[in-house]
């Protein structure tokens, strides 16, 4: 996996996608990347095209995380610290999360941060 993302890294320094871009521009692009991904999902397409809209993600957001010396690693781990403790379950395609006490008070009496 290491090796993958070095290669990416490297074609992204080749074609002046890091010093040459923004993180804005990359951003645009991972949207249109997206917009891809969900057009072939909402259309029932074959794995391999939704593994390709995927990977084209992936591929711009390695170049995001390169740009702000990020890690596939720490972007990751960050997100799961974030998720991990999350209660709750699918209901008719959204996630509703479960409350615990205290959720709908006011923080100042005493409640969490929403």
């Amino acid at each position: 996996m290491q090796r993958i993302i070095e290669n990416i890294q490297q074609w992204h320094q080749d074609r002046n996608l890091i010093a040459g871009s923004t993180d804005k521009d990359q951003v645009l692009k991972l949207l249109q990347e997206l917009g891809e991904l969900s057009d072939h999902v909402c259309k029932d397409s074959h794995p391999m095209l939704i593994a390709d809209d995927l990977g084209d993600m992936m591929v711009v957001m390695i170049n995001i995380m390169t740009r702000n010396n990020l890690t596939m690693q720490e972007c990751l781990e960050k997100a799961y610290n974030d998720i991990k403790n999350r209660k709750g379950k699918m209901i008719d395609g959204i996630f509703v999360k479960e409350e615990s006490p205290g959720d709908h008070i006011p923080r100042q009496l005493g409640g969490k941060k929403n």
